[in-house]
């Protein structure tokens, strides 16, 4: 009961942070979150859990930094903004939670090589999607 309200009263923190416009706070806060999640997994608790933590708390820390970007605009373009932004969201937490429905239900056994190659393949390849959905905004 005490890590859940305390994850709570982080939480809390963060909303008050972001209505406040305290963007240091928002990014301790978002890191703070990443590792509690780390700290779940060490604990035992289903990876699940760990997993939704740190992508709702990465779909906060965007959203709250997209609303930053929409209050330098135009408030006309805010709908023209916010259907692709949102498009790209769903795409990146989709293709996430797909790798890591991947990565706990596939299992093979690799050696250390192959392993480390095809994590530098996987970081390329997220790089790359990341660089061409910034490319659209």
């Amino acid at each position: 009961l005490v890590p859940a309200v305390s994850v709570g009263l982080v939480g809390a923190v963060w909303m008050f942070a972001q209505s406040r416009g305290l963007i240091r706070v928002m990014v301790f806060a978002f890191a703070l979150f990443t590792f509690l999640s780390i700290a779940a997994v060490w604990a035992d608790v289903a990876a699940w859990l760990a997993f939704t933590g740190v992508t709702f708390s990465l779909i906060a820390w965007d959203l709250s930094h997209f609303g930053q970007r929409l209050q330098l605009v135009d408030a006309t373009d805010h709908r023209r903004m916010e259907r692709p932004h949102f498009r790209r969201l769903i795409l990146v937490v989709g293709l996430a939670s797909l790798g890591f429905i991947a990565a706990t239900r596939i299992h093979i056994d690799l050696t250390f090589g192959a392993a480390a190659l095809l994590s530098l393949l996987c970081i390329w390849g997220i790089s790359a999607l990341v660089y061409r959905l910034r490319s659209y905004e």
